[in-house]
């Protein structure tokens, strides 16, 4: 008995082959979707990042009157002058979630140097927070 064996079986069976490799291969793709939530945590809370679409930084002085002056883009003369013509102020650096407040530093001082030293310290979480949003397989971060 001869078995006859014909170009078109075999050119239908190579595209049946290459069809069910192609199709295994599909699920192997090099492009990575990260869907897992992201979260800072900070002191004793933990913020969902994953919804958030702007952040942002405030900083407040609140004033013996109970006055709250923005002090976001003052230089070294404007806050030193603050703080003569006001003594001790309250100082707060937060950050804004969206709708949500981060309170990151609050205290009350007196002088430029310690404002200088809350300011580097606060500058600083959030350049990492913007790191840690541009970084997508980055899931948490801890601020100081």
């Amino acid at each position: 008995m001869k078995h006859t064996f014909s170009f078109s079986t075999a050119r239908h069976a190579g595209a049946l082959l290459l069809a069910l490799a192609l199709a295994l291969l599909v699920g192997c793709g090099g492009t990575k979707v990260y869907t897992i939530d992201k979260t800072v945590i900070y002191r004793d809370a933990m913020y969902n990042m994953s919804g958030v679409n702007r952040v942002s930084a405030r900083e407040e002085a609140e004033l013996a009157d109970g006055s709250v002056v923005n002090i976001r883009n003052k230089d070294k003369k404007e806050m030193q002058a603050l703080f003569e013509q006001n003594g001790e102020v309250l100082v707060s650096m937060i950050i804004d979630l969206d709708e949500e407040e981060l309170v990151y530093l609050r205290m009350r001082m007196d002088n430029y140097s310690d404002y200088n030293r809350m300011k580097k310290k606060f500058d600083g979480a959030m350049k990492d927070i913007t790191k840690f949003m541009a970084d997508k397989k980055d899931t948490q971060l801890k601020l100081n």
